[in-house]
């Protein structure tokens, strides 16, 4: 299968070249290359820096012709993120093309941590924080971040 064989060059690229910020690999690569897992490091001077946001990816069989299905497992405030960690994203949805890398996507993702995209919001009482109170949004991002996201040693 020629998607198969696409993951496996993305996942070597990704190896070479790596996100910064970013990390996902196969969760069992020998067995099943279409079930990844990963993390989103919170970006410098955002509520989320210091911590380490969780994931998961998995690529259908039409891929690289439809996006992969992305969701956090990490709790995290953001009104583009909705509670069950699905993520609102144009690259993930109508703005896919096939010439999207893994890393790519991974990119979109930490970016849209950094810059929140107010026009469509999964979580409404985070984007209305956001649009009217910036500085409480931010302050709660921060907490869900020191509370979810910050390993505890």
């Amino acid at each position: 299968m020629a998607f198969l064989k696409r993951l496996h060059i993305q996942y070597n690229q990704l190896q070479k070249d790596p996100a910064p910020l970013c990390f996902a690999k196969p969760k069992d690569q020998d067995n099943d290359i279409t079930h990844w897992t990963g993390y989103i490091d919170g970006p410098p001077q955002t509520p989320y820096a210091g911590g380490r946001f969780y994931l998961v990816i998995d690529f259908p069989s039409d891929y690289p012709f439809k996006p992969p299905q992305v969701q956090f497992t990490t709790p995290i405030y953001h009104p583009n993120i909705s509670a069950k960690g699905e993520i609102c994203l144009d690259i993930l949805h109508s703005q896919w093309s096939p010439a999207f890398s893994i890393r790519a996507l991974l990119l979109s993702i930490s970016s849209l941590l950094t810059d929140p995209n107010l026009d469509h919001g999964l979580n409404r009482e985070a984007l209305k924080c956001c649009e009217t109170d910036r500085k409480q949004f931010e302050e709660t991002a921060s907490q869900w971040t020191q509370k979810y996201a910050v390993k505890k040693v």
